[in-house]
């Protein structure tokens, strides 16, 4: 009987984590089995019937009207709450067949994308791009809550470069203290909607905070880059159910996983098992993956494995500008009015908020509407703090369509996340009122975790294997080759979005990975 292939390292999952893994570890001349349980772009839109198409294509969502609406909401309760999910359906996993607990009364809106690419590939996605500084890494040493990560800015500063320049961020320099810049492939000129709200948002003189350009780059896919190395085997719809581990070293030895068509079971084999999967995914595999060697878990010696989850707390506020010519001296404005902005986090930096600590960011939005007039829209996002209480565990009465229990997640916010949303309301209303634009309507309350879709936590990293499941490469205290990349790995949250910090990580991690293995350390 013939030996069954075994590859250097498989990785599992091609989000931004994963897609960086495969480019970085083909690169460095691993052999690289990368699984996804999503399918490849041009399978999804062949899922779509002319009618949803067309109605995507011509309106950017799906209209009310269209029949086929109803149905897919039946089948996706909980992704058709996602903003993007109006023009892209197909893109988010199907409710019923992919299945997750939650406690009563306290909802958490686990948002799926499944394909090659992930979710920045996602139409709607705002690719939000930027840097965690040091007052983010280290922020227990400010405040005193929970543990520092076990890396800062400096150690991710050349790993954040090299995504950059890759990828190309557009923004601006603005030297503020507590958001690093990044390396900049160009800045562009401010479109007229982000002209307009940097007016509208400093109107009043008085102002503590700072208006600056959104950071953003367009979707680039490193699969393709992977591929060209000659290096890399890709399969698709690729459902991972558990990794499998030698019961002799008690290392990863492979993965096992369910073709979704056939639904018939396929077992892996590798030298490095590297988790991609994202936050929760990753962390439902590792529990899946018990032994007699692991038997809370793989990789769960410390009991840590599944709880810190954190997802950031979101207050939005949308309305309309009146009167836009009225910033521009007379002259209306005609351009492009879609464009975005970014308020850094301003609250607890030098002075101590007396209601709560960490802070927030805001994401503002300009567009038009069928009435030609000009919209806005203002999203804080704040930072959740990292709580034991708030964790992942596996719910084996209930089983996803391919036989794997459950994920069950118990999340909520704490009286810190809400006094801060009060916060946040707040102050969006201020903006508001002092700028003279018309609210149409605001959040009464915060939005469940889960809904900004920016989920970290439960597999995090730091100094001491008895407080963590991660060391400070992304390395796993108890399997020497086994690596978690995504953004399971985050020790506390950040006010920012994750993805740009989820790529350096996975840079970094790698290069210690490749390392290690020619060393043959692994």
């Amino acid at each position: 009987m013939a030996q069954p292939k075994i590859y250097d390292a498989i990785v599992v999952g091609l989000g931004a984590s994963g897609g960086w893994a495969i480019k970085e570890l083909t690169a460095g001349g691993m052999n690289v089995l990368a699984l996804d349980a999503g399918s490849r772009l041009f399978e999804k839109y062949l899922h779509l019937s002319k009618q949803l198409l067309w109605e995507v294509l011509r309106h950017g969502n799906l209209s009310s009207t269209v029949p086929q609406r109803k149905q897919l909401i039946e089948r996706q309760p909980i992704q058709s709450q996602c903003y993007a999910w109006g023009s892209n359906p197909p893109f988010f996993v199907d409710d019923i067949n992919n299945p997750y607990t939650t406690p009563n009364k306290k909802p958490f809106l686990w948002f799926r994308s499944r394909q090659i690419g992930g979710r920045l590939i996602v139409r709607g996605h705002g690719r939000q791009l930027y840097r965690l500084s040091n007052h983010n890494f280290k922020a227990a040493s400010h405040d005193g809550y929970g543990e520092d990560w076990p890396i800062g800015h400096d150690d991710l500063e050349p790993y954040y470069t090299r995504v950059e320049r890759w990828i190309g961020v557009n923004g601006s320099v603005e030297n503020i203290s507590n958001l690093p810049d990044s390396v900049y492939l160009n800045c562009p000129p401010m479109t007229t909607g982000e002209k307009l709200l940097q007016s509208a948002l400093t109107f009043n003189p008085s102002c503590n905070y700072k208006v600056i350009r959104g950071r953003t780059a367009p979707p680039k896919l490193p699969h393709k880059t992977a591929k060209k190395t000659g290096k890399l085997t890709l399969k698709s719809q690729a459902v991972v159910s558990h990794i499998l581990v030698d019961k002799e070293t008690g290392k990863a030895a492979g993965v096992a996983f369910i073709d979704q068509k056939t639904k018939k079971t396929y077992e892996v084999y590798s030298n490095v098992v590297v988790l991609c999967a994202s936050a929760i995914e990753s962390t439902r595999i590792l529990l899946n993956s018990k032994t007699d060697q692991h038997p809370a878990g793989l990789g769960n010696s410390s009991g840590m494995l599944g709880h810190y989850l954190m997802d950031h707390i979101k207050i939005t506020l949308t309305g309309l500008i009146p009167n836009p010519e009225r910033f521009f001296k007379g002259v209306t404005p005609k351009s492009d009015l879609s464009g975005n902005l970014f308020i850094p986090q301003f609250r607890n930096l030098s002075d101590q908020h007396p209601q709560f600590i960490r802070g927030y960011g805001v994401q503002a939005f300009t567009g038009w509407n069928a009435q030609k007039a000009v919209t806005f829209s203002m999203s804080a996002y704040g930072e959740m703090l990292p709580r034991y209480e708030n964790c992942v565990t596996l719910n084996h009465q209930q089983q996803d369509a391919y036989g794997i229990p459950t994920a069950h997640i118990e999340c909520q916010h704490s009286d810190n996340e809400q006094a801060m949303a009060k916060d946040m309301t707040n102050f969006l209303k201020d903006v508001a009122r002092s700028a003279d634009l018309d609210v149409i309507k605001v959040d009464s309350e915060p939005a469940p975790p889960g809904t900004a879709n920016h989920e970290v936590g439960t597999a995090r990293m730091g100094d001491q294997a008895k407080t963590s499941v991660l060391n400070k490469f992304n390395q796993s205290w108890d399997v020497s080759n086994l690596f978690v990349l995504d953004g399971a790995c985050f020790t506390s949250q950040g006010y920012q979005n994750p993805t740009l910090t989820m790529m350096a990580i996975a840079a970094r991690s790698c290069d210690f990975i490749l390392h290690e293995y020619k060393r043959d350390q692994l």
